[in-house]
């Protein structure tokens, strides 16, 4: 979670860049981050990635009293919270905005969940976890609430007098909730000394901009609610602008989570489906760059060579041999990482020195066991080689396969 303070030096370099209509990601000012969404096993489970803003989404259901004063509706409630220390960020803000748009917009039909009037209604429930702050946090946590709750399904149930029976999912299918529309929220960034205004704002940005306009459109360009934080003046023309850029991304955006949703049901027809593991072991939530996989322990040369090894193994397997120039690599992270570095290396091969898989003797302690990642190969390990050096070899080294 990242709530460092932002330093003199990033706010001048910011707004410079901004006075110049230039975004820090290279980004044009209406366009949006890659937005991946993500479904779990249950019904209602959603991981929204926007950037390197996550957001992780459950819709539970509950039977309920109803409200003194709507007692033939049910109860929808939205609550938002950080994963892990609740101190660092109050998200009290998006709580607010996020009931206001969902609620007063009248999206979902309550008068559906209603099981008897005045005595049981069902109540749905949105928890919301940030899982990583990078910007545009409520436009993400809009988008998880909307794609959470179109995946839903809640249990059927029949009322006969007083006794009400809840069926289960292999009982009866259960039943998605009936949405009159779809609204999700776009954020924007205003720079108003520069007359610059950008869609979904880094966190940077989000930080050093005047002010902070979030509007939220339904996919029929139906206004839903407008929020507005911060000191600068809006013009009706910026705010018309703004509008208009409003609406066509809300369209957008209800096109890709309806496109996600048809994909999982699809998916969950095969036995292979596997919910959010894909998406969580891609890259075990993080974005890393590439100096953050890989620790480089320098290339070989003459001077660092490996002591010699007075036993060297013979075994009818291939000898990879090293010539000078090949870096030898430390790393602890999984396949997947390294086949992310593959690609910008360009290497078909990449060995890797682990000196904690492997365990010597002490009458071998020359001897370093290492292991050899094999691209192209679905297993992690394939096998274990003994680093050794032949005196009577022009080459600098030779990997042998134990």
């Amino acid at each position: 979670m990242n709530v460092n303070p932002l330093s003199d030096c990033e706010k001048t370099f910011i707004l410079e860049a901004a006075s110049q209509k230039i975004r820090l990601d290279g980004r044009k000012k209406d366009e949006y981050r890659p937005l991946k969404i993500s479904y779990g096993l249950d019904w209602g489970n959603c991981l929204v990635t926007l950037g390197c803003t996550r957001v992780f989404a459950q819709v539970s259901c509950e039977i309920y009293q109803p409200n003194n004063s709507r007692p033939n509706e049910g109860v929808l409630q939205i609550s938002a919270e950080l994963a892990g220390d609740n101190k660092l960020n109050d998200l009290t803000k998006i709580n607010q905005v996020l009931e206001r748009f969902y609620k007063d917009s009248k999206c979902i039909d309550l008068e559906a969940l209603c099981i008897i009037a005045e005595e049981k209604v069902w109540k749905i429930k949105v928890d919301l976890s940030v899982l990583n702050m990078d910007g545009n946090t409520l436009g993400c946590c809009s988008i998880a609430t909307l794609a959470a709750l179109m995946h839903f399904r809640y249990p059927d149930v029949v009322s006969t007098g007083e006794k009400v029976v809840v069926y289960s999912s292999s009982e009866r299918d259960p039943i998605p909730l009936s949405l009159h529309h779809h609204p999700v929220i776009a954020s924007f960034a205003i720079f108003e000394k520069y007359d610059f205004i950008i869609l979904d704002p880094s966190l940077l940005e989000d930080k050093v901009c005047d002010n902070k306009l979030s509007i939220c459109f339904n996919n029929h360009s139906e206004m839903c609610g407008v929020d507005i934080e911060g000191c600068a003046s809006l013009s009706q023309n910026l705010l018309m602008s703004c509008s208009n850029q409003a609406a066509s991304v809300a369209i957008k955006l209800v096109d890709k989570i309806k496109s996600a949703i048809q994909i999982d049901i699809k998916n969950r027809s095969s036995k292979s489906f596997k919910g959010l593991e894909p998406a969580v072991s891609e890259d075990n939530g993080l974005k890393l760059c590439l100096s953050d996989k890989i620790h480089f322990v320098g290339p070989s040369n003459r001077e660092n060579i490996m002591e010699e090894i007075d036993e060297k193994m013979v075994v009818d397997q291939d000898v990879i041999k090293i010539t000078d120039g090949t870096a030898f690599t430390a790393s602890h992270n999984n396949l997947q990482q390294i086949s992310n570095i593959k690609k910008v290396d360009k290497k078909d091969d990449l060995i890797v020195i682990d000196p904690e898989s492997g365990e010597s003797s002490s009458s071998d302690e020359s001897v370093e066991i290492i292991n050899h990642y094999k691209l192209d190969d679905i297993r992690p390990i394939i096998g274990k080689f003994v680093v050794s050096d032949d005196e009577n070899s022009s080459d600098t080294g030779t990997i042998v396969l134990d």
